[in-house]
């Protein structure tokens, strides 16, 4: 294998308490430094300036909300996103709302919208109808077993007594989809607010992570992926917090988690979730914090050694600023040149429309001290940036 034919996976898709709502850094640690960039024939980088562009069948771009992204890499290299549920061009069916968008790029900046999990099967969220009248599909999880595509994803609506996590299953990224239904919901699993799924493979062991800002569970799934390893009525049993319940009546901002993703890089298991407000537009204090565990189900510590719950709930990775407001909803991947990127959501105060979150994304640096990451300015990049290493397609299509 060439040094950078890699294939893109996921390494592993809403708040930690500082002073104040935006983060100023003057200087940065010392880092790793990043792999250079590949000069090989059929690999490019291009320059790119956040937010993404959403790109119509006429090539004119469109503004589209795209919020809890989740990402992967098909075999044929392309990006995939699949984001929170929207409205969108979906091709030639013109503009409609779309409970499953899945989007396609070849450089991580330009999308275009390449399928839905979710057309021609309206009936299958109807294991949750009061979602459907108060909330949607949300924050979905993508990922790769055997040789099928698991889809992830919430449904809820704001103030469900009962959400839970469903699961489709495709041969490709973008289909055809098989539903399967409800994989697990609050009775089942005692999981309060249990949305923002993120499911992970280690030491051959499916495992299903979920919740928000009331404690992160976590579950063994069967090797498919498709049922969890228990049976319904012993769930409860062998959820795992990875962030403890705080057993109170109201969501504690300064504790809680929500969106988790985790990736595994060297000896250990990095846990990113998003921390504050999440949808309240220019007013969002939504940022991503971090901490690290040798054991995929933790305990998970900050840089001086706290659980996420105490001390500095959590490092920084991104957090926002003046210009861009609710920073969170992220995961990782990969490039080429094997540099770390994060995605993620955040609402833009120069955009089209600022109270909207639209896609960002920066490369991932690692302290060379600590071994915490971050992104540059620990803020969202609004100037021009070097790009990822992507694979060269005669064309997006």
């Amino acid at each position: 294998m060439k040094k950078y034919l890699l294939l893109f996976t996921l390494i592993g898709f809403l708040s930690g308490c500082v002073s104040t709502d935006s983060v100023s850094v003057t200087s940065e640690p010392s880092v790793v430094a990043s792999n250079p960039i590949s000069s090989e024939p059929g690999y490019r980088s291009v320059p790119y300036t956040n937010p993404a562009h959403i790109i119509q069948l006429d090539g004119s771009e469109r503004f589209v909300t795209i919020a809890d992204p989740d990402i992967l890499v098909g075999e044929d290299g392309y990006f995939y996103l699949y984001p929170t549920n929207l409205e969108c061009e979906m091709g030639s069916l013109g503009v409609m709302f779309d409970l499953g968008p899945i989007f396609k790029s070849d450089d991580l900046q330009t999308w275009r919208w390449a399928g839905s999990v979710f057309l021609g099967h309206a009936d299958a969220v109807n294991w949750n109808s009061q979602a459907m009248s108060t909330g949607g599909v949300w924050a979905p999880s993508i990922i790769k077993i055997g040789d099928r595509y698991n889809y992830y994803y919430s449904l809820s609506g704001w103030g469900d007594p009962n959400p839970g996590i469903g699961v489709a299953s495709a041969p490709t990224p973008v289909g055809p989809w098989t539903h399967y239904g409800k994989l697990v919901d609050q009775e089942m699993t005692g999981i309060r607010n249990g949305i923002d799924p993120h499911v992970m493979i280690e030491d051959d062991k499916v495992y299903l992570f979920w919740g928000s800002f009331f404690g992160i569970g976590a579950v063994q799934l069967t090797d498919d992926g498709l049922e969890t390893f228990y049976p319904p009525e012993m769930i409860k049993d062998h959820v795992v917090y990875i962030i403890p319940n705080n057993n109170g009546t109201k969501m504690n901002i300064n504790v809680n988690y929500e969106g988790s993703f985790i990736m595994k890089k060297g000896d250990y298991f990095y846990y990113m979730g998003s921390q504050g407000s999440c949808c309240s537009g220019q007013d969002s204090t939504y940022r991503v914090k971090v901490g690290r565990s040798e054991n995929i189900l933790g305990p998970y510590v900050n840089v001086d050694g706290d659980e996420l719950t105490t001390g500095g709930y959590g490092d920084i990775v991104v957090a926002p600023n003046d210009e861009v407001k609710g920073t969170g909803g992220s995961v990782v991947i990969q490039d080429y040149a094997g540099d770390d990127w994060l995605i993620y959501h955040g609402f833009y105060r120069d955009g089209l429309d600022p109270n909207q979150r639209v896609l960002f994304k920066d490369r991932l640096l690692w302290d060379e001290e600590t071994g915490f990451p971050y992104v540059e300015g620990r803020v969202a990049s609004l100037t021009e940036q070097e790009g990822p290493i992507t694979v060269v397609h005669e064309n997006n299509e």
